[in-house]
């Protein structure tokens, strides 16, 4: 905690302000929602009066400083900007308007940022963990803020959102390289497929059970397969000890791995050479093509493409969640497409260029990312 400045409670320099609205049954109700760890606000669909049913609704306006009771112990405090004005929130929001003269919004929650300013919420939060931990209007009112003479205040927070304009631009320039780059993968990926000639997964990409003779004093990682196409994760290291009824499959690297579970929330991943040696559990679907006829990493894109993942559905029976579940009789029945392996290579290659891309636009986000908390470490130092 600084001791630069004094410390007094934020009700002294912020009013707890209500506006309560009076919800009309066809009215509709745009609400606001608050991030977690200092993120900011974000816009839920708008909700109607009638769904509102005696939900307490409060107007938010420009400036207010904003907590989500619920969560504010993790850092869910924002200040509303011109975008979020006369949006609503329910009564787990609560909203200060700090004396302009004494505070600054955006400065205080900057300090609410701070693992000092963390501890204040959570000290100010009691219970357990999630929704158990709720920050009342009169604690609320009592946490200490560290209170700089205002113009200091205004410095830092400009400091401050010079940063944050600055990682934003960088996310939305990365985010319209990813676009033109999957843009591209995808021409090129159509160009070499359309015409080329199909074959069946089971004739050039089996279905391949490598069992493993789990030893107790061995240790094994067992992998996943995150969804949306996001990849492998290690799950965890145990001992064979800890497995004590499952079937175990080794994994290669270079497999194209189905969570049977997931196939059809697009759990699709290539393994790569840190998955190398690696176990999966029975739900995990290993197929290993066939090098002579497939690159790997040119089917495992087959199955991102609309085309490709309509097959994965449809051999995925079922309505929902653990019900869908891709079979293992209907995966080797799927068709790809094979065209030479000259072609194949070719795009494998710019697959690692885009990759390579995307790595080096993540590392610079990065390193702006950091640069906030060692703004505000510096802002905030004893």
């Amino acid at each position: 905690m600084t001791v630069r400045w004094p410390m007094v409670p934020l009700g002294e320099v912020a009013e707890l302000v209500r506006r309560p609205v009076e919800v009309d049954i066809d009215g509709l109700y745009p609400e606001l929602g608050v991030r977690s760890f200092g993120r900011g606000t974000f816009h839920k669909p708008p909700l109607t009066g009638a769904d509102a049913g005696s939900k307490r609704l409060f107007l938010i306006e420009t400036g207010d400083l904003v907590f989500n009771i619920v969560f504010a112990w993790e850092g869910a405090v924002a200040v509303a900007g011109p975008n979020d004005n006369g949006r609503f929130g329910s009564h787990r929001f609560l909203t200060f308007v700090p004396n302009p003269k004494r505070a600054d919004a955006g400065f205080i929650k900057a300090w609410f940022s701070t693992p000092a300013g963390l501890e204040v919420l959570g000290r100010a939060s009691p219970g357990g963990a999630g929704r158990n931990r709720t920050l009342g209007i009169e604690a609320a009112s009592r946490m200490p803020v560290p209170m700089p003479p205002p113009d200091v205040q205004r410095r830092i927070v400009e400091r401050l959102d010079a940063v944050e304009a600055r990682i934003a631009q960088r996310q939305s320039e990365a985010d319209a390289v990813d676009k033109e780059l999957a843009r591209l993968l995808a021409a090129a990926f159509h160009r070499i497929a359309q015409d080329a000639p199909r074959a069946r997964m089971g004739d050039v990409a089996p279905l391949v059970r490598r069992s493993v003779m789990i030893d107790p004093e061995a240790s094994y990682t067992e992998i996943g397969v995150r969804s949306f196409f996001k990849g492998v994760f290690h799950r965890r290291t145990v001992s064979g000890a800890e497995f004590t009824w499952q079937k175990l499959f080794r994994v290669n690297e270079g497999d194209l791995i189905f969570s049977n579970l997931m196939a059809w929330e697009k759990g699709i991943a290539l393994a790569g050479a840190a998955d190398d040696g690696c176990v999966g559990n029975h739900r995990m679907l290993t197929c290993e093509a066939d090098r002579d006829r497939l690159v790997p990493g040119f089917l495992w894109f087959y199955f991102t493409t609309e085309e490709g993942f309509a097959q994965v559905v449809a051999a995925s029976p079922g309505t929902i969640a653990r019900n869908k579940t891709l079979s293992a009789e209907e995966l080797p029945n799927i068709t790809v497409p094979v065209p030479s392996l000259d072609a194949q290579q070719w795009f494998d290659a710019l697959q690692q260029k885009a990759r390579a891309a995307r790595e080096a636009q993540a590392a610079a986000a990065a390193e702006l990312d950091h640069l906030v908390p060692a703004l505000l470490a510096e802002a905030f130092a004893p």
